[in-house]
């Protein structure tokens, strides 16, 4: 086996020459894997033109794709548009199976599923996608791929990610409630977008991505808006200084605060609190 940078030797590798009507007519393989790697394993293309699945059994991969990153950790599944340009590596040992496809409705299900979910996909309670993977490969590596039930496994798999990315947004409401709560409840601190995703278990940019879609702003837009609002509150009602203030809305500098309060007030806090309501 001519064995790729990082991958061990207890790897295998195994292909598939689609017949005439699975091309045209069904999801049909190409090629695909049982690997064993180190994080020397990397794979950098432009185009390749098959969708992948990558079942990860154990360790920790980095995906890179449309100017965005995931990690997928055990028991995820990538799925990926080779076409367009992309990266995915090992973080550390990892052992993962991958299928090479395509077929008519490939990038059908790829423009319905990224949107949701991104490129991985958590699978604890989903077990049978890894059973189906491991059943066309068995097929693969006999040489014995009964072409129209591998296409049936493969839409199976991707009807089981539909289901995933479907349950990704009925409780994307919930993730972003959470957010809200760890914001408004650290306000006044200095706090990121890695805080916030880190708390409700997301990479900064599928966090930052579903709390846009559902809230029209960035999440640091939000906590800015919330410190100015929560600022206008104290300049009204309290006699506190500006200074005081400043601190209590989250700010350690005072003309960060002021500049800040001008470019969405566009009054200084001195000339919002003279105000005749």
């Amino acid at each position: 086996m001519n064995l790729e940078k990082g991958v061990l030797p207890q790897s295998k590798i195994f292909f598939h020459t689609s017949s005439h009507f699975a091309h045209n007519a069904l999801f049909h393989l190409f090629s695909g894997g049982v690997y064993n790697c180190s994080n020397l394993y990397e794979t950098n293309r432009e185009c390749y033109n098959q969708y992948l699945f990558i079942h990860v059994i154990a360790g920790k991969m980095e995906i890179h794709f449309q100017d965005a990153k995931w990690i997928a950790e055990e028991n995820s599944l990538i799925f990926l548009d080779c076409y367009q340009p992309h990266l995915y590596r090992a973080l550390e040992n990892t052992s993962f199976n991958w299928l090479h496809f395509s077929g008519n409705a490939s990038k059908e299900y790829f423009k319905l599923l990224f949107p949701k979910n991104g490129c991985v996909f958590p699978i604890h309670q989903h077990q049978i996608i890894a059973d189906y993977m491991t059943e066309v490969l068995n097929m693969m590596e006999n040489n014995k791929v009964d072409e129209h039930a591998a296409s049936i496994l493969i839409h199976k798999i991707l009807y089981e990610l539909e289901k995933i990315s479907n349950g990704t947004v009925h409780t994307a409401e919930q993730t972003i409630k959470r957010a809200i709560q760890f914001i408004e409840s650290r306000y006044n601190q200095n706090i990121t977008l890695v805080d916030i995703a880190s708390h409700v278990q997301l990479s900064p940019y599928h966090f930052s991505r579903i709390f846009k879609k559902h809230m029209n702003e960035s999440p640091h837009q939000y906590l800015i808006n919330y410190r100015i609002n929560y600022a206008k509150k104290l300049l009204y009602n309290t006699n506190l200084t500006i200074k005081e203030i400043a601190f209590a809305c989250g700010y350690n500098s005072v003309s960060h605060f002021v500049t800040t309060f001008k470019q969405h007030s566009n009054l200084s806090p001195k000339q919002f609190r003279e105000l005749q309501f």
